[in-house]
C-alpha cells in the first residue's frame, strides 16, 4: 500500500489527537505544533485505545494505566523502554496521507 489520504489537514488541529481507519488497521494521529505523526491506535501496555487518551504539551498518555509517550517521537516517557509502533506521514494538497505499509 502507498500513501493513502486519511483526513484534511484542517481537520486536526494542532494539539489535537484522532483515531482513524486505514487498511484494516486503527491509527491515531498526533498533531504537535504542525507536525501530524500516527501510531499504532493501541497502548503497548494491553492495547487500550490511545485516541481516548489525550495529547498535553506534546505528551500522549493512555486514558487506562497513564502510561506517557513522547508524541513526537513515539518513545515511552513514563515508563521508559517502550515505543509506539509509528507510521510515515505526508502533507499533500491539504491532505494527512499515511503509508501503512511503510512502517
Amino acid at each position: 500500500m502507498a500513501f493513502t489520504t486519511v483526513l484534511r489537514e484542517e481537520a486536526l488541529w494542532q494539539g489535537e489527537s484522532l483515531g482513524v481507519e486505514l487498511g484494516g488497521r486503527r491509527l491515531v494521529l498526533v498533531n504537535v505544533g504542525g507536525t501530524v505523526r500516527a501510531y499504532d491506535d493501541r497502548c503497548p501496555h494491553q492495547g487500550w485505545p490511545l485516541s481516548r487518551g489525550e495529547l498535553c504539551g506534546g505528551e500522549l498518555t493512555c486514558a487506562l494505566h497513564r502510561w506517557r509517550y513522547d508524541a513526537l517521537s513515539g518513545r515511552g516517557i513514563n515508563p521508559r523502554g517502550v515505543a509506539l509502533r509509528s507510521y510515515p506521514v505526508r502533507i499533500s494538497g491539504g491532505d494527512i496521507m499515511v503509508d501503512v505499509d511503510g512502517a
